[in-house]
């Protein structure tokens, strides 16, 4: 395998005119190579290896070459890369990224003109993307506050930030024509310092239940409408019938705007078929028998409703969104 091919075999198949340069080819060498139909040209000075497979990360890396030294995959691509939910996936997601490049924009994909510094950039499956912290940032800029309040919990859940560090970094930040920075501070604001989202001891216990119920579930589910918006994430979604479960504790739902939307939020979700069950401390821990016959119950109900439309098509979607109880992949994003 020739250098340059190397080069490219790291970046999904992607490789820039000048990294062609480098590798020691000369105009003529790279001239031949388009030719040859061994390079096709995807983007203004960006190819791919003619049978390299194409695909969302292909295309990304190929908008940041484009991009120069300094681009970086940025807002929901980035948060696609660190397989936050509702952001979309390798099949679908957007590509979107930030450079200071000024001229010749193909328009191919959403270009934020910016300069992002190295001290904010990090590379995650070979493609550089913003590290969590101004992924966070750049999405609070353009997400509405409910949203905002949702993916701030999901990064903090996943470890990827957390809330100490948070307020470093918009205390380190804040200051004239920082966009975004006042909103995050109000959203960390609305938590208390030790703050941890609903991922918690209680909703461990739920699953402890559901575990040794013998029920099939799926935990951290994203729930989609038909054309695939986001419309809730939800605790835990039956495996083989629309049942959804929720641990309802106040002490692991410390956004004001959690609590103000709940009626939306389960409207949204009933209405795409699903069953709801709430599960509070009180039920859990003095009537876990009745709430176990209460999910039974709901579950043989929704699977004889959906006896006449066919079966539940849940269990192959919701381990494409969601995350396994045990033993199983986690993220769909490879890693």
């Amino acid at each position: 395998m020739e250098r340059w091919q190397e080069v490219a075999a790291r970046q999904w198949g992607a490789v820039g005119r000048d990294q062609l340069r480098a590798a020691g080819l000369s105009e003529d060498a790279v001239w031949r190579l388009i030719k040859d139909q061994r390079l096709v040209e995807i983007l203004p000075r960006v190819y791919r290896v003619a049978g390299a497979a194409q695909h969302w990360h292909q295309s990304l890396m190929a908008a940041c070459l484009w991009g120069g030294d300094t681009a970086v995959a940025s807002h929901r691509s980035a948060a696609a890369l660190w397989c936050l939910d509702g952001f979309g996936s390798e099949k679908a997601g957007l590509i979107e990224i930030t450079a200071p490049k000024q001229k010749h924009f193909p328009g191919r994909f959403r270009l934020h003109r910016a300069e992002v510094t190295p001290a904010f950039a990090t590379k995650k499956l070979g493609i550089p993307v913003t590290n969590a912290f101004r992924t966070v940032l750049d999405l609070v800029k353009v997400l509405d506050e409910h949203r905002a309040n949702q993916l701030l919990d999901e990064a903090l859940r996943k470890g990827l930030v957390s809330m100490e560090a948070l307020w470093r970094f918009v205390r380190r930040e804040s200051g004239p024509g920082r966009r975004g920075v006042g909103k995050l501070r109000r959203l960390l604001e609305q938590r208390d310092p030790a703050y941890q989202p609903s991922a918690s001891e209680f909703q461990a216990a739920v699953r402890a239940l559901l575990v040794g119920a013998g029920l099939a579930f799926v935990e951290e589910h994203v729930v989609t409408d038909s054309e695939g918006r986001f419309v809730a994430r939800v605790d835990f979604l039956l495996d083989d019938a629309p049942v959804v479960i929720e641990a309802d504790g106040r002490a692991t739902h410390s956004s004001r705007l959690d609590w103000e939307h709940d009626l939306e939020r389960r409207n949204g979700i009933t209405a795409q078929g699903l069953a709801v069950i709430h599960v509070t401390r009180n039920r859990l821990r003095n009537h876990p028998d009745e709430l176990v016959a209460e999910i039974f119950e709901t579950r043989q109900r929704q699977l004889r409703r959906r006896g006449v439309a066919g079966p539940w098509p849940a269990s192959r979607a919701a381990r494409v969104r969601g995350r396994p109880p045990s033993g199983g992949p986690g993220c769909p994003c490879p890693s």
